[in-house]
């Protein structure tokens, strides 16, 4: 007995839930569009797509006529590119680049948008520069790396910098992405639309139909006024 009205009660609820996702459909798909829409022009005609140049440089040993490479060689030269990674992070160098190569941009800038990233266990740092300008964003990174290879050469003088992947000038933009934004913004509105319409449902306490009254009073309706009475 309690396990058929358990039962029943599921149902009831689950045809309750949908009863009133039938009802206010237009108003779920009206808001879930608009809210798309919204992210629709946002993305296309107000933030300006980004785009992003990167460049990898290789620290390794000096070539010398003694060309013995050891693994204590590897070990000093991995750990050391943590440090050639903060000498391009700093602001006097990044100055130097700009101003060496005739750049229309300040170093505080560059720095906002500068990423060097040592890479684990490698030899290798790879140099990332993001801008609203395709064309600026691989001059930044080249001139960074120019201006790193010679400042490096007189910290570490039997240090050897070599570029191995040359930064070229991106052709699509690495944000926003588009696609992706509007997929959350569909999301969010069909959520926001589905909990309005289950809070609009709630707040209103009138009888719909002769059944719901009938429930609500425990005694049977015995007559009902129609809808279209004068």
């Amino acid at each position: 007995m309690n396990e058929e009205y358990i039962k029943n009660e599921e149902i009831i609820k689950f045809e309750d839930i949908f009863d009133i996702l039938i009802k206010r459909w237009k108003m779920i798909l009206l808001i879930t569009l608009s809210i798309a829409l919204i992210a629709v022009g946002i993305n296309f005609f107000l933030v300006a797509p980004k785009y992003k140049a990167s460049e990898k440089v290789f620290i390794g040993k000096e070539d010398t006529k003694d060309q013995s490479y050891n693994t204590n060689d590897v070990q000093m030269y991995q750990k050391l590119i943590k440090t050639y990674a903060e000498l391009m992070m700093t602001d006097d160098l990044v100055d130097r680049a700009i101003k060496s190569d005739g750049l229309n941009i300040t170093s505080e800038k560059v720095l906002s948008s500068l990423t060097v990233t040592p890479r684990t266990d490698t030899q290798i740092i790879e140099i990332q520069y993001i801008s609203t300008d395709k064309a600026l964003a691989k001059d930044v990174v080249n001139s960074i790396t120019n201006e790193f290879i010679k400042s490096s050469k007189e910290l570490i003088p039997n240090g050897k910098v070599k570029v191995i992947e040359s930064a070229k000038v991106p052709e699509s933009p690495s944000s926003p992405n588009k696609a992706m934004n509007i997929f959350i913004a569909s999301l969010v509105g069909f959520i926001i639309s589905i909990g309005l319409a289950f809070l609009l449902e709630f707040i209103d306490n009138t009888f719909k139909t002769k059944g719901q009254l009938e429930e609500a009073l425990g005694i049977p309706v015995i007559g009902v006024i129609p809808d279209d009475v004068e």
